[in-house]
């Protein structure tokens, strides 16, 4: 049972016939060229054939014995090896007189005698409709005759200038090979890269998520259709992922919405329960607990909403100057004043005091706050955070260094992706806040754990 072609074979199969036959007439139409132009430079078509007559006649009178009497005359001929006369071929030797002495395979319509006439007459042409060939010997004349109607003479004449000017006539002929083949091969590429220029460009389109709209005719029909219909299924696909995406962070909106209020309540009353001089010291302790679970929850909807706008980039970044070395000194401060540990040590070491930078300042104030949070929260024991500071020629670097245990691979492979649980925000939030900013945001585990910020230079003040 045969198989059958599939559409993009077939259209496989259209373009490399298409080039085959536009090959194959390149190819036919240079070779008739060629084959006029030799026909102009070349006169001698005897010496084409495999046994050119000439050659024959050559090898038989090489390969001839001859018997010489008293008066002069021949008195006996012999072709030593008859192989060399071609069979289809005859061949006859005439003495001074015009008699035939010697022959092989001649024809019966050739005469026995010859005249002066006659001799000149199918030196040149033929005899009795003969093609005719001659060669001189002492002994003789050879006449090799072939098939009727084998070969075709005419007179060509060529004069001396002719000669002289063959080799210029013969690069005219090159020449004009070479500009037909590029002006045909100009044209009918030409044609090709229009195609071609127009796929490339619907793929790139295509590459970027754009409307493509090819010619769906010629030979590129089925590829410039499948292209066209690939192009409106992604915006399709990209409209129904937008739609579903926008009641995402509706959805997250509203339910922060609706959970702030009630939250800000119970923290509320939370506050004032454990400030109540009524209370037990037992119960004071549950109300601050309250108070402590219901700011951690309600941080952590901040955290929510505010990596959901990262991620659709509809967060405004409200941008001003801000000295980076004045920023993080604040951050610091607002960490320190939470009762941290004595196992916490945060050291500043900044080269940079003059560095600006343009940015939203609520915005990187929790880029910075995070990214010491995440040194506190994965090291319980304690340990020593360093930030550093230096300038680049156009930007700011900013290392955040701690001599902990680190932070486990996965969480760095995946610092552009939304966890699966309401933990581990602060990395991709600050990932997500960094690079909103145009900046880089590089991780390392070595000796503890290293984020490296860097972000573009503002004009210094």
């Amino acid at each position: 049972m045969k198989k059958k072609l599939s559409s993009l074979d077939l259209t496989i199969f259209k373009i490399l016939l298409s080039i085959a036959l536009i090959s194959a007439i390149v190819a036919t139409i240079i070779c008739a060229i060629a084959f006029i132009g030799t026909g102009v430079i070349v006169s001698n078509g005897g010496d084409v054939f495999p046994n050119n007559p000439r050659g024959v006649l050559e090898r038989i009178s090489g390969n001839f014995s001859v018997s010489i009497d008293e008066t002069g005359e021949v008195s006996g001929a012999v072709l030593l090896d008859e192989t060399l006369l071609p069979e289809d071929n005859w061949c006859i030797l005439l003495n001074d007189n015009g008699d035939i002495i010697w022959s092989l395979h001649k024809p019966e319509d050739i005469p026995e005698h010859y005249t002066l006439n006659d001799i000149a007459r199918l030196t040149r042409w033929f005899l009795c409709d003969y093609p005719v060939y001659v060669r001189i010997e002492d002994y003789g004349l050879f006449i090799l005759g072939l098939p009727k109607d084998a070969v075709g003479k005419y007179s060509i004449e060529y004069t001396m200038e002719w000669f002289e000017t063959l080799p210029l006539r013969v690069l005219r002929v090159l020449v004009l090979n070479f500009f037909i083949a590029l002006a045909l091969s100009s044209i009918i590429g030409s044609f090709l890269y229009k195609n071609i220029r127009l796929l490339t460009k619907g793929l790139d389109k295509l590459r970027h998520e754009e409307i493509v709209a090819l010619p769906a005719k010629g030979i590129f029909k089925e590829p410039f259709s499948n292209i066209n219909k690939t192009s409106q299924a992604l915006a399709r696909k990209n409209a129904s992922l937008a739609t579903r995406d926008r009641a995402r962070s509706n959805w997250i909106s509203g339910i922060s919405h609706d959970i702030r209020t009630p939250l800000s309540m119970v923290v509320g009353y939370g506050e004032q329960l454990a400030e109540n001089p009524e209370l037990s010291e037992e119960n004071k302790k549950c109300a601050e607990i309250i108070t402590a679970q219901g700011l951690k929850i309600k941080k952590l909807i901040e955290d929510l909403n505010l990596i959901s706008s990262l991620e659709y980039e509809m967060q405004p970044l409200r941008k001003k100057t801000l000295h980076i070395c004045v920023l993080l000194r604040s951050v610091v401060s607002d960490v320190l004043n939470q009762d941290l540990s004595d196992n916490y040590e945060i050291s500043l070491e900044l080269s940079c005091e003059k560095a600006v930078v343009s940015g939203d300042e609520a915005l990187l104030a929790r880029a910075f706050y995070n990214l010491l949070q995440n040194s506190i929260s994965h090291n319980e024991n304690g340990c020593r955070i360093t930030i550093s500071g230096s300038l680049q020629a156009e930007s700011v670097s900013i290392i955040f260094a701690d001599n902990g245990q680190g932070v486990p691979e996965n969480v760095l492979k995946n610092l552009d992706t939304l966890p699966n649980t309401a933990h581990g925000f602060g990395l991709p939030m600050a990932y997500r806040i960094i690079r909103s900013h145009g900046g880089r945001f590089e991780v390392e585990n070595k000796d503890g754990f290293t984020v490296t910020v860097t972000l573009p230079r503002g004009r210094d003040q």
